[in-house]
């Protein structure tokens, strides 16, 4: 799920959370979740960072304790079939056994 669909799931209002850029850069997240702002929703130490952005209140930090990122996991954009080709094709290039796991197909390369 994306960030917006994770703070309407843990009952989050976005005029509660800090405004944040529209776009981060990678450095300015890391930065924020080495703060350890609390959770948005439980008031934890996050351990994660994301931006929302609701068209009343504009961006705004979604901070994410352990729980909360468990409740509301990021959806994959690729399937983990299509995600695990180029793992593949590099053990296969080296020479290396490969097994993997997924929900959709169990063990594959036994």
């Amino acid at each position: 799920m994306n960030h917006e669909e994770a703070a309407r799931k843990l009952g989050v209002a976005p005029a509660s959370l800090s405004p944040a850029p529209p776009d981060p850069r990678f450095a300015q997240t890391w930065a924020r979740m080495q703060q350890a702002p609390p959770c948005s929703a439980y008031g934890q130490p996050s351990r994660t960072s994301g931006v929302i952005h609701d068209r009343d209140h504009g961006p705004r930090w979604l901070d994410r304790c352990r729980e909360c990122f468990l409740a509301t996991p990021p959806t994959l954009r690729v399937p983990p079939a299509r995600f695990l080709e180029e793992p593949r094709a590099f053990a296969a290039e080296a020479r290396l056994p490969l097994h993997t796991y997924t929900d959709e197909g169990g063990w594959e390369g036994e």
